[in-house]
């Protein structure tokens, strides 16, 4: 990234213990609202975002300060040993914008990540505003009264950040949409009813994984090709119990599918880590199937609602479509 010329002139300070009362305001004054859709935080949640280092994550803040009054700051950080940089957010005063504050804020946070990254002796290739960002920013559901996802997996193409990130540099290399439903009357549709009595008639149950019963589960996890699934799933079997519930579909004994592990966590939104069936399974109506069986353990758990992302391309929104989900957000990963 190369940020344009700035008419701000002013130089951009780091957000210390004086200014992050001012930047903490000002988030809480714009947060919640129609054009940024995040939380609101605390004076603790505020710092562990944007400000404290955390193991070997290196946090930057920087403020645009004049008379005194912060009108604006912006937060990067970089992981150890990589050599990709997080813009994680610019917030300018709306009274303040057009004066090229958010622009300077930006390139004073470029600069600082590329001389972190250069101390490092790993130099800087990316800047990155996307869901990998180890700042996670938590945003609420547009319409709900509590309904979030925790965290954002882009630049809310929305709002006017978006914009403002294309004039400085970034462009898009993906469009991930987010997905949310109320669990609240949550039914079985005849077309997975008649899918589950299919399923079975072909020898195929969904039911809850047993490890001391079941077999297949490494299998299944080598032909999904997934590092994180196989590192969530086979460290919740190793849990005394088994771990929390995983769904799966299955043959016999064997693993032919999994959706989970599933969880409610305390704002009351289902969680689970990922959905997947063998690729000698596919094409038989199982993963829509087993996802409605997940919707509905989950709603039987508690779970008063379920939100996900999955890239604009991705063939499994048609799964959750199926199940009654609708787009809440679209977001822009650049």
């Amino acid at each position: 990234m190369s940020t344009k010329a700035s008419i701000w002139s002013l130089p951009c300070v780091p957000v210390d213990e004086t200014l992050a009362p001012q930047a903490l305001g000002l988030w809480n004054r714009l947060a919640g609202g129609t054009e940024i859709p995040h939380k609101t935080l605390n004076a603790a949640s505020f710092s562990t975002l944007f400000l404290n280092d955390a193991g070997d994550v290196a946090r930057i803040a920087l403020a645009a300060v004049e008379d005194g009054r912060l009108l604006g700051f912006a937060a990067g950080n970089l992981k150890e040993g990589t050599r990709i940089g997080y813009l994680t957010f610019v917030m300018v005063e709306p009274e303040a914008r057009r004066r090229g504050i958010g622009t300077a804020l930006a390139g004073a946070v470029e600069t600082e990540l590329l001389a972190m990254a250069a101390r490092q002796g790993a130099p800087l290739e990316f800047l990155d505003a996307r869901f990998l960002n180890p700042s996670p920013l938590e945003w609420v559901v547009p319409g709900t009264v509590g309904h979030d996802h925790p965290n954002a997996p882009g630049v809310d193409m929305s709002g006017s950040g978006h914009l403002f990130m294309k004039n400085i540099g970034f462009r898009t290399i993906d469009t991930v949409n987010s997905y949310h439903r109320a669990l609240e009357g949550f039914e079985y549709s005849p077309a997975i009813r008649d899918s589950l009595e299919r399923l079975e008639r072909e020898g195929l149950r969904i039911v809850v994984y047993r490890g001391d019963y079941h077999t297949g589960l490494v299998d299944l996890i080598d032909d999904l090709h997934s590092d994180v699934w196989r590192d969530t799933l086979l460290s919740n079997a190793a849990k005394p119990g088994g771990g929390l519930p995983v769904l799966i579909v299955e043959d016999g004994a064997r693993v032919c599918g999994f959706a989970g592990p599933m969880d409610v966590q305390p704002s009351g939104r289902g969680y689970f880590n990922g959905i997947g069936i063998h690729s000698s399974y596919r094409s038989r109506g199982a993963g829509k199937a087993l996802f409605s069986a997940l919707c509905m353990g989950l709603k039987e758990r508690g779970a008063k609602f379920m939100t996900l992302f999955t890239g604009e391309t991705n063939p499994a929104r048609n799964i959750y479509e199926s199940a009654g989900f609708r787009i809440v957000r679209s977001w822009a990963c650049m």
